[in-house]
């Protein structure tokens, strides 16, 4: 499947120009994956032609079927599957009626799997989009419940301007309280490019944390994958190594010391490997101090980062012991398949920590990672 060369964001644009009675036209402007969109006007009601990719897309063609049909019912339909035809319709979700037919959905499923390849090599503008959609849809669902259910925002790290500007549309427009992205290397660049220092400036001045968070993916460049030649393996070695390669790169890059103020969270790895590897990183200042760009790293690592750990997670409290009392959260890894759930917080209560540990894990650690922006939704 040929990949189209996405240098322009595949946004719908202008207004409609109307090539017969009642047809009108929207027209791509020679922009990949970007439709002709059309827009017929009858004497009972409108029908639109095809949407566009994603929601904001759907949302302003909707707005300029609205404007022609002037109170008519609206229609809508697609030529066919493609992402950029139809992957807006759920912008029109209550607002037409939605037609489809057997041939696309036997399509659909026949070729749904290598579009989604596809999609794995398209441009930091899709990226983009995507997140945004993900994003908006993301404030929607906290908006049903906002003093219990706090949104961190996807972000696009395909291009680190664009994920900058994404979070801070999503803490501005949506009340989010951070930014989440993948500590692997992602288009070329690992989290210490100089690239996403714009991302980490951003972050900074906002008061929000961002947060490194690792999930296996195959096709994705994961440290240690080259060597492992099973699911499990592979599940294994993700998380810690891509957390403890992500913490070198930091920490060498001078991130902490640049941006003093800026907190970085190395998630969805446990704890029990922090305080060797803390240690080790460390010491190496001792051995190469040209390498460590923010000078000597001693004390900034605990301090500045903060980790999560597993329920039932053996070095828990050793942990804790050895300088990471204040930077260790609770996480119920809800609802993935191997969480504890039922019963996460009433498991964690139950590791035998004593009363101030047990407040700092399960609370006041968060509430020091995400800072005032989730103190004040806390208090009310």
């Amino acid at each position: 499947m040929t990949l189209p060369d996405v240098t322009e964001k595949p946004a719908v644009r202008g207004e409609p120009t109307e090539i017969a009675d009642g047809v009108h036209v929207i027209a791509d402007n020679r922009v990949p994956l970007v439709p002709n969109v059309g827009i017929v006007v009858g004497d009972r009601a409108a029908l639109v032609i095809d949407t566009g990719i994603g929601p904001r897309n759907g949302e302003y063609v909707l707005g300029r079927a609205r404007r022609l049909a002037g109170g008519r019912p609206l229609f809508l339909t697609t030529t066919h599957f493609h992402p950029e035809h139809g992957f807006g319709a759920q912008a029109f979700r209550g607002e037409a009626t939605i037609i489809g037919n057997r041939a696309q959905r036997d399509e659909l499923r026949r070729k749904g799997p290598g579009y989604v390849e596809m999609f794995k090599g398209l441009g930091p503008h899709i990226a983009a989009a995507l997140c945004a959609a993900y994003n908006d849809w993301l404030g929607r669902y906290c908006a049903t419940d906002p003093n219990r259910l706090i949104g961190v925002a996807l972000l696009p790290q395909q291009d680190p301007r664009l994920a900058a500007a994404e979070l801070e549309r999503a803490v501005t427009n949506h009340g989010f309280v951070g930014g989440v992205m993948r500590p692997n290397r992602i288009g070329g660049r690992t989290v210490d490019h100089p690239d996403f220092d714009v991302l980490w400036g951003t972050a900074e001045r906002l008061d929000v944390p961002m947060s490194l968070h690792e999930a296996y993916l195959a096709g994705i460049d994961t440290v240690g994958l080259d060597r492992m030649s099973s699911y499990a393996a592979c599940h294994i070695v993700s998380h810690v190594f891509e957390q403890m390669a992500a913490m070198v790169s930091v920490t060498l890059a001078g991130i902490f010391q640049r941006f003093p103020r800026l907190r970085v969270g190395f998630l969805e790895a446990g704890c029990g490997w922090a305080p060797t590897w803390t240690d080790r990183i460390e010491e190496h200042f001792e051995l190469a101090p040209d390498d460590y760009r923010g000078g000597n790293p001693s004390g900034a690592i605990n301090t500045r980062s903060w980790l999560t750990f597993e329920i039932e997670e053996p070095g828990l409290a050793s942990t804790l012991e050895q300088g990471w009392a204040d930077n260790v959260m609770f996480a119920s890894d809800y609802p993935h398949h191997d969480a504890v759930y039922p019963g996460a917080v009433k498991s964690a209560m139950e590791r035998g920590l004593d009363e101030e540990l047990e407040r700092k894990v399960l609370g006041d650690n968060a509430l020091a990672f995400y800072g005032d922006r989730l103190r004040r939704v806390v208090s009310g």
